[in-house]
């Protein structure tokens, strides 16, 4: 009986020594949102003008073609003023991703925009 409480012991020690030392779980890069079967992100040099790219990245096999693009919203009032399709895009190796120069304001947000299936997915915005 001894053995099998100093073996618990040893095994509870060793979880609790693994949570503290674990790394947290990954976040969400800033521009990304997680979708239940992928990750869609905006990258660019927010809040300037320069070229933006959408990328969605598929966590599962399988090919499919996304239409991509940018919603753009005024900051101060919430706003969006404006939607943008860069076009359509075949995943290869589970990824798409298109881009455009973007003429930003330093008082706009950008976020991406993803339709694929008859449904619209986003990202986080990036002001």
């Amino acid at each position: 009986m001894k053995r099998c409480s100093s073996v618990f012991g040893v095994l509870l020690a060793l979880l609790v020594a693994s949570l503290v030392v674990a790394p947290p779980a990954g976040a969400t890069p800033q521009g990304c949102g997680d979708l239940s079967n992928g990750q869609l992100c905006i990258t660019g040099p927010v809040p300037t003008p320069g070229t933006y790219t959408v990328s969605y990245w598929r966590h599962i096999s399988g090919e499919i073609t996304v239409r991509l693009g940018h919603q753009i919203k005024i900051e101060r009032t919430g706003r969006i003023a404006q939607t943008t399709w860069l076009g359509k895009k075949k995943t290869q190796n589970g990824s798409a991703k298109l881009s455009r120069f973007v003429d930003l304001d330093g008082e706009g947000c950008i976020r991406g925009i993803m339709s694929h299936g008859g449904e619209t997915f986003v990202s986080k915005w990036r002001c």
